[in-house]
């Protein structure tokens, strides 16, 4: 595979910052080349020229930052598809979704249990179940929802011999999983699991790389389901110590336990309702809805201000 071009540092950082930074800059340089450059040196004959030149070509670094402001606000929007939220409109949208029925929870719905969007109060809709794995592999760990896929990493962990720190739910600040060894008081590492359906850019490898060094942790690992997409992100994983792991890496590593943890951990992993989503805010259990251009995954807690959601896959 070849090697992706290394962009310069502005532009990497200009594609990381909000759009309007790029737009900004876009209009500044256009004032600053056509206007206030060319009235610097009108002053100076000798300038004169390249005061000329200055206002002829004042469009080409507006044009570029415009540019780059426009890849930014893409990048942007492509995270928040990454991270499961339904993009654009949804606040506006509300009083237009309804709950997707499903006649065994109407059934013993009662006239109190209101938990309305609109005037329609929500029903769980189940998934269909899928058959429970008989051993480890990738399409087992593709049926975990992420909640899951994240407990799964911890109870890895405890297999290991790891004593291990969680937050149950909520913002995560940047990690899913602190281990601790042998009584330790400081901790040996930290973990952070993604289970997205698209492959992990650098940002969220740096993020894991900034708790490292603030909590004095010299050993980092990422859980990624989907893989890895881009150099910087080997580059900087590299750089700060932090070990990449993918849907194929967990699974050889989870086959590397004795045969009963293996056991144990596929009962626990395949427990109960293993796929239909948690919300992170709340930590229940989702309910799908449906709107006008598709269903998404919302809180069940939208009555009470949760307004979390996840995009459904196709």
């Amino acid at each position: 595979m070849g090697r992706r071009k290394r962009q310069s540092p502005l532009s990497e950082a200009l594609l990381d910052a909000p759009w309007s930074v790029s737009a900004a800059l876009a209009f500044a340089s256009y004032i600053g080349f056509h206007a206030i450059l060319p009235a610097s040196l009108a002053s100076n004959p000798f300038l004169i020229g390249l005061a000329m030149v200055s206002r002829s070509l004042a469009w080409v670094p507006a044009a570029i930052f415009g540019f780059l402001g426009l890849l930014a606000y893409l990048r942007a929007r492509k995270r928040q598809t990454q991270a499961g939220r339904v993009p654009g409109g949804a606040e506006r949208r509300e009083r237009t979704l309804r709950a997707v029925p499903d006649p065994g929870s109407l059934a013993n719905k009662t006239p109190k249990a209101k938990d309305r969007i609109g005037e329609t109060p929500p029903v769980v809709h189940q998934m269909a179940p899928s058959a429970i794995p008989e051993d480890w592999s990738l399409d087992a760990l593709r049926q975990l929802e992420w909640k899951r896929f994240e407990t799964l990493c911890v109870w890895y962990y405890e297999a290991m011999g790891f004593a291990v720190k969680t937050v149950p739910h909520g913002a995560d600040g940047g990690i899913d999983a602190t281990l601790y060894k042998d009584g330790l008081p400081a901790p040996i590492a930290v973990v952070q699991c993604k289970a997205w359906r698209s492959p992990v850019r650098v940002e969220p490898v740096r993020a894991l790389g900034g708790v490292m060094h603030s909590n004095k942790v010299k050993r980092g690992v990422f859980w990624s389901l989907t893989g890895y997409i881009g150099q910087p992100v080997q580059t900087y994983a590299a750089e700060a110590g932090i070990q990449l792991l993918d849907g194929p890496a967990i699974v050889e590593r989870i086959r590397a336990l004795d045969a009963d943890k293996q056991i144990k951990l596929l009962a626990r992993a395949f427990e109960g309702d293993y796929q239909t989503p948690t919300c992170a805010a709340c930590g229940v259990k989702m309910v799908e809805r449906q709107r006008r251009d598709g269903s998404f995954w919302g809180c069940r807690n939208y009555s009470k201000g949760c307004r979390f959601k996840l995009a459904r896959a196709a």
